[in-house]
């Protein structure tokens, strides 16, 4: 009884198609941190629940001085424990960026290792620094923008910050929209370089480099 045996032959992923925006700025770290927050908020709510429920009656429309009372109770409570919450604040800012820069070395480890290569000189390593530093930046603005826009944001308690909020969150997203677009247009000639060839080196022993290794054309026969 015959068999049939079917290859496939799949394509490498390319070092580029491997990074993303979305997962860079919103990473593990970050979405924790955001829905930490927005839980705390909740229990502030909920532990004055009665106060605020006091404050509104059964029609669609608020007393204005009553909602701005509410508004001032949560920002009080959330003033009151600063210290705590910045010093979790630096924690979560350090943790993120370094989880974003661990996890960009680990899906470019070969083409970091194929970098540092000595005939390749130092250009495509420097690149990779740059690029490196460029998406933690990225992970960075994209933390500080959203928690500027979090309910009863912690850093309201600073005058600085809460005289020019709306300024300072805007301007942070279009530094990220800026930032993400150059990202964009650097990783591909960055990741995907063009290594130079030579005939001892190892087809197959790194699929991702092999896959952009300039080759010499075929004798025409």
């Amino acid at each position: 009884m015959s068999t049939n045996n079917i290859n496939l032959d799949v394509a490498p992923q390319r070092p580029d198609e491997k990074e993303s925006t979305f997962n860079n700025s919103f990473n593990f770290i970050n979405i924790v941190s955001f829905v930490a927050y927005l839980g705390y908020n909740f229990s502030i709510e909920w532990q004055n629940w009665d106060k605020l429920s006091n404050k509104y009656d059964e029609s669609w429309r608020i007393n204005v001085s009553d909602d701005i009372e509410s508004q001032v109770m949560r920002l009080e409570e959330v003033c009151n424990n600063i210290d705590y919450i910045f010093n979790a604040f630096i924690i979560v800012f350090v943790t993120s960026v370094l989880w974003s820069l661990s996890r960009f070395v680990c899906r470019q480890w070969l083409i970091f290792e194929q970098s540092i290569q000595p005939h390749h000189g130092c250009k495509w390593f420097l690149s990779l620094v740059v690029l490196a530093v460029l998406k933690q930046m990225q992970t960075a603005s994209a933390l500080f923008g959203v928690l500027l826009i979090l309910p009863t944001s912690f850093m309201t308690c600073y005058s600085v910050i809460s005289r020019y909020l709306c300024t300072i969150a805007i301007s942070a997203f279009v530094f990220w929209f800026f930032l993400s677009m150059i990202i964009t247009i650097i990783s591909k000639p960055i990741l995907n370089f063009r290594v130079r060839y030579t005939e001892l080196s190892a087809v197959g022993k790194n699929v991702e480099v092999d896959s952009y290794t300039d080759k010499p054309k075929p004798e025409e026969v």
